[in-house]
């Protein structure tokens, strides 16, 4: 039903102020937006998961304008909408009318002046057919990158454009920071790169014709069909054509060659490092040989000068001690003569105490030898006492025991002969029975034999009277041998104990004998010690007195030696230390000259060295500022890369590496097809983007572009133009003679003029002067 309005829309050509076109628009879109929030409501009252997208595009582009918050010029706009016969010359939209299937040459154009521009467009068109149609037009442009808003579900009255592109983007990517500087419209910068990339012909999308489908009529109600907004539920934006692909593989490309550039410089840094290191290593190292060539030539230099003096040290050195050798020689002499007389009475009195010391000994050897042959002859006697006790005791035993020994002998002899007698009856017995059982086995039977058939009743007896026989010849046997071990070991005690008493008799004289001679040998023993030892006492005292004679002699004789061997030895140093003075001398004076030639040496030596080392040092400096050189362009690009010097921000290669290596593999997932893009980035980039009115409000809402491009304008609404509208700064509308919008059945008792006219069929008969 109608809605009523405060003041009626002027004439067409009217004019106002400020103000007033504030009130005409307040008054002509306010009861616009009240019918499209009626409608909006309306169609939320049924609750669903997805709910479509609706009006509330509409409402917020037609509040914009209420609100005046268009990117373009608010009062040209508003002027156009409610009384274009106001505007003139440059500042009205552009206006092109076109014959039927002329427009899409025109959009082209447009497109085309405006990309050339380095301007943004928003082409919107009544259907996604009619976007896709128009988009095919430009996607083959390098130049241009190009947008298609594709709206989900497809509508009752159209399905929804289908092309091969990048899945689409449902959700906004998470904030990144950006690669590049965004250009002067806010697109990303790309530039050119050289390198092969991963071609992909999934990467981007072409907007293919329709394919053909069956033609099938829709069901729609009687009362007419629905707004595409009630069906419209999301948009999703695809990127089309081929400029796409193109400036991603370029990017790619130069983020490529950054981070080769970025590679290379630490390779230079530590290449210039290391010559540096080199050359001061090497500086370092000839300063060195050259400071220890002067300090060799100056050690020369002073050894020369100490070898001079040593010699003439030396020399005085050996005069003065030839001077001691000869008062050392003349002061030898006496002490020399008197230590060899006062040697010759030593060896005197040596030999006469020697002479005596062997008397001495003599006869303390005879001493000796009386002693141990008294002790042996007492030894001795008292062992013939011990025997003579001994042998009259053991004689009365032995002839006390004779007798009975001989009868046990007799006796054992006896119990022997029984013992053998009963061993050989056992044993013939044992004869017999093994002899019976034998004659039993040669009669058994071959199956008897191997256990087959039952043994003779009697071979068990017989076993059993052999295993018997046995036992008792085996005791018999060991009964026998003892009674004949038994019989033998009383014999041989028989025979003991005669033989003992039989010879007795002499052993006993013997002894007695013995005891007598010893007791005579003790007493001539005793008397002779007595003599030898007053005689061994004499001659020890004797002997005693030369040698203490012979002591003295030899300590005035040594003590002769000693003076004499000091004053000798005082020659003899005197004399070595001369020597060696003098050898000292010659020496020195050797040493002095090899010095001198060796300070001359050297010293031509560190000459030579120093021109050499000054010649090496300049062959080093080119290679030195060769690499210097190309570390300072590494910096350079590393610089103009990342936008830091890496010398002063060591983090800044690292973090530009990662953001460029991220880059490169999302770019890499665009080409291959494996990743989309996301919008955010999408729309700062796209130089078009196309799209029906709906569409465009899901996906564009904060954007703005330069231009706004209306195709088939005659059917597209107030509402859905300021979609698009107010995020333009400029307008161009494309329509054909006599179109207007599609009656929906939604918009049944709509504000007079807003929903049956477009504002370009408005434009173009109340100002003609504005159509091309």
């Amino acid at each position: 039903m109608p809605i009523d309005v405060a003041e009626p829309t002027p004439p067409l050509g009217t004019e106002t102020g400020e103000e007033g076109w504030r009130e005409l628009v307040e008054s002509v879109y306010g009861p616009l937006t009240e019918f499209y929030e009626g409608l909006d409501a309306r169609l939320r009252e049924v609750p669903e998961d997805v709910p479509p997208v609706g009006w509330a595009p509409h409402i917020g582009a037609v509040r914009a304008l209420r609100d005046g918050q268009v990117a373009g010029d608010w009062d040209v706009l508003a002027r156009f909408l409610v009384a274009p016969g106001t505007l003139e010359g440059a500042e009205a939209p552009r206006l092109v009318q076109v014959d039927e299937g002329d427009d899409a040459r025109v959009v082209r154009d447009a497109v085309r002046e405006l990309t050339e521009a380095d301007g943004r467009a928003l082409l919107i068109a009544p259907t996604p057919e009619r976007a896709a149609e128009l988009l095919r037009g430009v996607e083959g442009d390098p130049d241009v990158f190009s947008l298609l808003i594709e709206t989900r579900p497809e509508t009752a009255e159209a399905r929804s454009v289908r092309t091969q592109a990048l899945p689409p983007v449902e959700e906004p990517p998470a904030e990144q920071e950006p690669l590049r500087d965004p250009g002067s419209n806010g697109t990303v910068e790309f530039k050119p790169l050289t390198g092969a990339l991963p071609e992909a012909e999934a990467a981007v999308t072409r907007a293919e014709p329709l394919p053909s489908l069956p033609s099938v009529k829709p069901v729609e109600p009687e009362e007419g069909p629905s707004a595409p907004e009630t069906r419209v539920r999301s948009a999703a934006l695809r990127p089309v054509g081929e400029a796409w692909r193109l400036s991603w593989q370029t990017e790619a490309r130069l983020l490529q060659r950054g981070l080769m550039s970025l590679e290379q410089w630490p390779r230079d840094a530590a290449a210039l490092q290391s010559v540096r290191a080199e050359n001061l290593r090497r500086a370092e190292q000839l300063e060195a040989e050259k400071a220890g060539l002067a300090d060799a030539i100056e050690e020369a230099r002073a050894a020369a000068a100490g070898a001079q003096e040593a010699a003439a040290d030396a020399d005085a050195e050996a005069e003065r001690l030839s001077g001691v050798q000869e008062e050392a020689e003349a002061e030898l002499e006496g002490p020399r003569a008197e230590a060899a007389r006062l040697q010759r009475a030593a060896d005197e009195a040596g030999a006469e105490a020697a002479a005596q010391t062997r008397t001495a000994d003599a006869a303390y050897a005879r001493c000796v030898q009386i002693d141990e042959r008294a002790k042996t002859a007492q030894a001795e006697l008292q062992g013939a006492r011990q025997a003579e006790a001994s042998l009259t005791d053991e004689l009365a035993r032995a002839r006390e025991a004779l007798p009975g020994a001989a009868e046990e002998a007799h006796r054992l002899t006896a119990a022997d002969a029984d013992a053998a007698a009963e061993g050989h009856a056992a044993y013939y017995r044992l004869v017999s029975a093994e002899s019976a059982l034998s004659a039993l086995r040669r009669k058994m039977t071959l199956g008897q034999r191997l256990h087959v058939a039952s043994p003779p009743s009697e071979l068990r007896g017989l076993r059993e009277e052999v295993k018997a026989r046995t036992r008792e010849a085996d005791e018999a046997a060991t009964r026998a041998r003892e009674a004949k071990e038994a019989a033998e070991h009383a014999e041989r005690v028989r025979r003991g104990l005669a033989s003992f008493v039989s010879e007795g008799g002499a052993r006993l004289k013997a002894a007695q004998e013995a005891q007598e001679r010893l007791g005579t040998e003790l007493t001539w023993l005793a008397a002779e010690r007595e003599k030898v030892g007053a005689e061994h006492q004499e001659q020890a005292r004797q002997a005693s007195e030369a040698v203490e004679r012979a002591t003295e002699a030899g300590l005035r004789a040594r003590a002769a030696h000693q003076v004499a061997q000091a004053i000798e030895e005082r020659a003899t140093a005197a004399r070595t230390s001369r020597e060696a003075a003098l050898a000292a001398a010659a020496q020195a004076r050797s040493d002095a000259e090899a010095a001198a030639a060796r300070a001359a040496e050297t010293g031509a030596e560190l000459a030579r060295r120093t021109e050499e080392a000054a010649a090496e040092i300049a062959e080093l400096e080119p290679e030195l500022e060769t690499v210097a050189a190309a570390e300072g362009r590494s910096r350079e690009n590393v610089l103009e890369i990342c936008g830091a010097d890496p010398a002063d921000d060591p983090e800044a290669v690292p973090a530009h590496q990662r953001r460029a290596m991220a880059r490169i593999e999302e770019l890499t997932g665009y080409l291959e097809g494996g990743r989309a893009a996301g919008s955010e980035v999408l729309l700062r980039t796209a130089d078009l983007v196309v799209g029906t009115p709906a569409g465009a409000g899901l996906t564009v809402r904060d954007e703005e572009f330069d231009a706004l491009i209306v195709a088939d304008a005659g059917t597209v609404t107030d509402g859905e133009f300021l979609i698009g509208a107010v995020r333009a700064r400029r307008w161009i509308l494309v329509g054909t003679a006599g179109t207007r919008p599609p009656g929906y059945r939604e918009y049944e008792g709509s504000p007079s003029g807003r929903l049956e006219l477009s504002p370009f069929e408005r434009a173009s008969t109340a100002a003609p002067g504005l159509v091309d």
